[in-house]
């Protein structure tokens, strides 16, 4: 059971024109885009609890997978700022990291009532990895450009409760991203019809 559609950067403006999309939210720091993905992580989590539901939606953290400093910079803002304003840790388990060189707090993580609430991750995540649970995703600009396909958006796109379906509350049914990418792509496949704009 997959969810109805994913949605990029909601209330930001955003502009479709051919394949090539343009969001307001693409002047944002990294900062910022943290904060509106944690928000609704947030939300998603309260509709949850107000539903007699036992999950925990889990915020995915894309770093780009290239092997420089920038990357283990952005790496290393990311992780502080989850902790001095959120305190999101890997020590209190809210923080889990699937990285090459580092795996932390991964056991159990695709349990629905798991207590991890932020993966940080890079694309060695993509193969085998199944955590229906996962509900929003954050790409920084570090990106420079991306191209949405249904590899991007798949991590994102399973329902936690199969057996249920779709709920009553359409927020739990869609997926969601945030990035500040200046250059966004749609690709013509099957994310065309999964992504909301």
């Amino acid at each position: 059971m997959i969810k109805k559609s994913v949605m990029l950067n909601p209330n930001f403006k955003n502009v479709l024109s051919g394949d090539s999309l343009k969001t307001t939210l693409a002047d944002g720091t990294d900062a910022m885009v943290l904060e509106e993905a944690l928000k609704k992580r947030s939300g998603i989590a309260e509709i949850y609890k107000k539903e007699g539901l036992n999950i925990n939606p889990l915020l995915l953290i894309q770093l780009p997978d290239r092997k420089t400093q920038q990357e283990d910079l952005i790496k290393a803002e990311v992780i502080k700022i989850l902790k001095d304003k959120y305190g999101l840790t890997t020590e209190n388990g809210k923080l889990a990291i699937y990285l090459s060189e580092e795996h932390e707090n991964l056991e159990n993580i695709s349990r629905n009532d798991n207590e991890t609430e932020v993966l940080i991750f890079k694309q060695a995540i993509a193969l085998g990895w199944d955590c229906p649970r996962a509900q929003i995703l954050v790409l920084f600009r570090d990106w420079k450009s991306l191209t949405f396909s249904v590899q991007t958006v798949g991590r994102i796109m399973r329902m936690p409760d199969p057996d249920t379906g779709h709920y009553q509350n359409e927020i739990l049914n869609h997926g969601y991203v945030y990035t500040n990418l200046g250059d966004i792509e749609i690709k013509e496949d099957m994310a065309r019809n999964y992504v909301t704009i």
